[in-house]
């Protein structure tokens, strides 16, 4: 069986529709808090793809199964129950930080929806501290989000599965190649560089090397 497990907040939004007022204030500030677009933020993409395997390949829970623990919205556990995921799909409270960790590291993949930029002029800016406490686990990271600076660190990290959040075909594609074949996992190994890369230590060095220079 494979484990999908994901830790944290997880709200419902849904998409407002752009007026003209929206897109004249596009025009003057490209990034603001309201240039994402959060309902991409979700798992329903991975519920979409369970349901198509469980009624197009037989896949049930005993084969895959998807753990979210955390403040998870409770629409989304709703939607499981509706969707027919009740067995699939298990969600759950609060955890302390270590019983998280502990409960990733039973994990075969992390899940890491990202927002989605709601501008044409730039990516989404965000990069989420969740990465690299994923990272640092070690464990596959299947990431639903668009080509960003998240996405670029993610792959470089040796650990993605990237997905782009209209390429649900591709999602379902490769969450059935593992299923068939679990070792496949075993290709998606940490490259300990990019922890050295972003850690603490060496962006406060490369900030005073900056001051220095003044």
């Amino acid at each position: 069986m494979i484990k999908i497990g994901y830790a944290g907040i997880l709200q419902h939004f849904t998409k407002t529709e752009k007026n003209w007022k929206t897109n004249l204030k596009n025009l003057i500030w490209t990034f603001r808090p309201n240039s994402i677009d959060p309902s991409y933020r979700s798992p329903l993409a991975l519920f979409r793809a369970l349901v198509f395997l469980k009624e197009n390949h037989g896949i049930h829970a005993d084969h895959i199964q998807f753990h979210l623990w955390g403040n998870i919205d409770p629409f989304f556990k709703a939607c499981a129950q509706n969707m027919g995921l009740n067995e699939s799909v298990i969600i759950s409270g609060y955890r302390s930080h270590q019983e998280t960790i502990t409960s990733l590291n039973q994990m075969d993949i992390l899940f890491l929806p990202l927002e989605k930029s709601n501008s044409e002029h730039h990516r989404n800016l965000f990069v989420p501290s969740k990465l690299f406490e994923y990272i640092s686990i070690g464990k596959p990271i299947l990431a639903i989000c668009e080509p960003s600076e998240t996405q670029e660190i993610l792959m470089s990290s040796g650990l993605g599965i990237h997905h782009t959040p209209e390429n649900e075909n591709e999602l379902i594609n490769n969450l059935h190649q593992l299923i068939l074949d679990p070792t496949l996992l075993k290709n998606y190994k940490r490259n300990d560089e990019i922890l050295q890369q972003f850690s603490a230590k060496t962006a406060t060095e490369k900030l005073a090397n900056i001051l220095n220079q003044f």
